[in-house]
């Protein structure tokens, strides 16, 4: 008998990150083919652990940056595998696109000239459009070809993916592009918890050798003067009461110069201070064990969107859930607060307490809290969330093939 075709899911980033290995490994253990298209550099793709997800991987080995276009050297040694990358786009036959953020422009492309009739799902990691609270601000960080190319992927896409709040794709007030029109159909899939990501809670914490609160910062962080600005504020009241923040950054699309300067304009007031950490990269499995020795995880919004700090729900959840660490966070943050505190993990940070702070987590009943925490992980998990997004992919399949 013969065997049926798999069904093919292709995701397009600029540089993958943890949310889409999880969603992907698990679409390749329900037996569909998963593909990723990535255009990065393939010395800065992590193959060895993507490929674990991934059945197929087509690497461009080449970023569009000022600094690369004009450099002979590299246009010459890597435009050969940016060809072939273009060819394999044109030839490639999904059952579903699912485009990511990182660059809005060449999602706008691929879909316009490539993608078209093929169902296409957008999926914004971070929604431009609630990061910035007019367009004005928006223009300040951002090109306006890229604003604009955000507004195209959302009127454009046959469905659409988020990973905030359930609701926050229904106030379009909250848009910087106040007509833009959605697909109805919507799905809020938030970074889950993967059960192989997952560690059993560490009982040799560094404080309890020095008897001091450790914390853990994970992934990128936002440069934006007001910021920065809150997570000074933050290192300074923190420092003076002892306790170290450990920092796994994730800087992405820079030299090793560029890295340098962005991480002294980052943090560079405390590089010399002895409970700052600044430690190597790890790839998404490898961090949690690392991080499973501190005692919190913390997480600063971006000063910028107001809709981003009430609705956003970042990947930094489920790390510090996957670690086994609690996670402090800002007390703006409307949805994860209410998040924390379905799971009675509700510990934020504001301007009234964050001088005590110390002195608050200190109070706080840890073997609780570990109960909590497995308890919480064991909701917040992939697995048993795919199935949503599973019938969602074929609800837009089969929308868009009646079209």
């Amino acid at each position: 008998m013969m065997q049926e075709k798999k069904k093919r899911i292709v995701f397009y980033c600029v540089e993958p990150f943890v949310m889409i290995y999880k969603m992907a490994k698990i679409f390749k253990e329900k037996n569909y083919e998963t593909v990723l298209m990535t255009m990065s550099e393939k010395e800065r793709l992590d193959h060895k652990l993507y490929s674990k997800a991934f059945d197929k991987i087509i690497c461009s080995n080449f970023i569009f940056t000022k600094s690369n276009v004009i450099n002979p050297l590299y246009m010459i040694k890597r435009v050969p595998s940016l060809i072939r990358f273009l060819i394999s786009l044109r030839t490639i036959k999904p059952y579903v696109i699912i485009g990511t953020t990182g660059n809005n422009w060449q999602l706008k492309l691929i879909h316009k000239y490539l993608f078209k009739k093929k169902p296409f799902i957008y999926f914004p990691y971070d929604i431009l459009s609630h990061f910035y609270n007019s367009i004005e601000d928006a223009l300040e960080y951002t090109k306006p070809f890229e604003v604009e190319a955000e507004r195209y992927c959302f009127e454009n896409a046959d469905g659409i993916i988020h990973k905030g709040a359930p609701d926050e794709l229904e106030s379009k007030d909250e848009f910087i592009h106040k007509d833009i029109k959605l697909s109805p159909l919507q799905l809020s899939f938030m970074p889950y918890c993967l059960k192989e990501f997952c560690v059993a809670i560490n009982k040799n914490k560094l404080s309890k050798k020095d008897k001091q609160l450790h914390f853990a910062y994970v992934g990128h962080f936002p440069i934006d003067p007001e910021t920065k600005k809150r997570l000074h504020v933050f290192l300074e009241e923190t420092f003076k009461q002892g306790i170290h923040s450990h920092f796994y950054l994730k800087i992405e699309h820079l030299s090793t110069e560029e890295e340098k300067e962005h991480i002294k304009n980052l943090l560079g007031p405390f590089l010399d201070n002895k409970l700052l950490h600044l430690h190597p990269k790890l790839n998404p499995k490898e961090i949690v064990p690392e991080i499973s020795k501190y005692d919190f995880g913390f997480w600063i919004y971006s000063a910028r969107g107001i809709s981003e700090v009430k609705n956003g729900v970042g990947n930094k959840l489920s790390t510090y859930l996957e670690a086994g660490i609690p996670l402090i966070y800002d007390h703006k943050a409307t949805f994860l607060d209410k998040l924390m505190k379905s799971y009675g993990l509700q510990i934020y940070f504001d301007e009234s307490n964050l001088r005590k702070i110390k002195k608050i987590l200190e109070k706080l009943d840890k073997r609780e809290i570990d109960k909590k925490i497995i308890n919480a992980r064991n909701d917040f998990d992939m697995d048993k969330n795919f199935p949503r997004l599973e019938n969602f992919i074929k609800q837009v399949v089969k929308n868009k093939n009646k079209l």
